[in-house]
């Protein structure tokens, strides 16, 4: 598809005129299907869906990011989603904000004061049920904003004064909380090139655990899952590493799917640790 033609010119800051980090993802890439007789599959994501340049943004317009789309839209299928059009707001609409305090707070139109949180939370709920059926490998949110913000967005206090940059976008917030495991970013912080380098190599990662899954794994799977990615876990934490060493020898004492479910989280703090220098 040529993306420059697909859209206008209208958008934002992109992490594109960086360093694309592109050997990064084909050296993942590689690994995930370096054994498979199977077609290249490409990674599940969630985004919002203005990154990809379509044109749901409250002033009609977008935020295309060029390195998402023509860089890791190589390797990745996405799953679209705007919260605020998805759960029944037009384009363009009002522009919404938090208000209240930085431990509760509603999203209300900037001039108007009309609530949508309620609604916001019904579509949050809705989605995110039909979202468990997609295993994603990953999801990347849209900076600053009151729905799609996952950190430092800001909240408005109730009866007027400066606001604060502690809040998180209400659909971020509940799909945060729904997929606790699952790794997540926003496009700003993908401009740093160690955030993007962790986020690549969490989202292969994450499909390859898919991939055991899905093959009703038995002890042994876990064990070389364990085996294929112990340098890497060690090279983040060596402390990690002995713990789901020891997590792996109950394998054969324990029902699978609890030791699963506790790998997966002991790994996955592991891999978001700041790697391991001598």
């Amino acid at each position: 598809m040529n993306w420059g033609s697909a859209f206008n010119s209208q958008g934002g800051k992109s992490a594109g005129n960086l360093k694309p980090g592109l050997t990064g993802i084909k050296h993942h890439y590689t690994m995930l299907y370096a054994r498979k007789e199977t077609a290249m599959e490409k990674l599940k994501l969630g985004i919002s869906s203005c990154l990809l340049g379509h044109k749901v943004r409250y002033d009609g317009g977008h935020k295309y990011d060029s390195w998402l789309v023509e860089t890791l839209g190589q390797y990745a299928d996405y799953v679209p989603v705007c919260p605020e059009a998805g759960c029944g707001m037009s384009i363009p609409r009002e522009a919404l904000r938090l208000v209240g305090t930085k431990d509760d707070y509603r999203l209300i139109t900037v001039k108007t004061g009309i609530d949508y949180t309620d609604q916001m939370l019904n579509y949050s709920a809705e989605t995110i049920a039909r979202l468990r059926q997609e295993q994603l490998c990953g999801y990347v949110f849209k900076s600053k904003s009151p729905s799609s913000g996952m950190e430092r967005v800001k909240v408005y206090p109730l009866h007027g004064g400066a606001a604060g940059k502690t809040g998180v976008g209400i659909w971020a917030r509940e799909f945060m909380r729904a997929f606790p495991l699952l790794p997540v970013e926003e496009e700003g912080r993908l401009h740093d090139p160690a955030l993007r380098e962790n986020f690549i190599e969490r989202i292969f990662i994450m499909q390859r655990w898919w991939d055991m899954i899905n093959s009703k794994p038995k002890a042994g799977d876990l064990v070389k899952f364990h085996t294929i990615h112990k340098y890497l876990i060690m090279a983040h934490s060596p402390q990690h590493y002995r713990e789901l060493g020891k997590l792996v020898a109950t394998v054969k004492q324990l029902p699978i799917k609890e030791v699963l479910d506790c790998y997966l989280e002991l790994f996955d703090d592991g891999l978001q640790t700041q790697r391991h220098t001598q």
